[in-house]
């Protein structure tokens, strides 16, 4: 099966011509930061935690951390995720 569906197609190819096929079957989510405000996530498989100072979601085979003040989820559904807030990190635990 692929799990680039959805992936922008060009940042697939760009991983794979740096890394390789092999490299780019395991990328399952991304995501960005932008203004150090808003986080947009693609790939979630769910909420692990939530609180104003943490929001935790199941990605892959792990979990991705977001940690700042005023953590608020402005937009879910099955695949996105959209939070706000001040953002201090964001960690991936596997």
């Amino acid at each position: 099966p692929s799990y680039n569906r959805g992936m922008n197609n060009s940042f697939t190819n760009c991983i794979n011509k740096i890394c390789g096929e092999e490299l780019t079957s395991l990328v399952t989510y991304k995501y960005s930061v932008f203004g150090g405000n808003t986080i947009v996530l693609e790939g979630h498989k769910g909420i692990l935690d939530y609180s104003t100072c943490k929001v935790s979601f199941k990605v892959g085979k792990g979990s991705l951390i977001v940690v700042g003040n005023n953590l608020q989820i402005k937009c879910l559904d099955n695949r996105f995720a959209v939070v706000v807030g001040k953002i201090c990190s964001v960690e991936v635990a596997q």
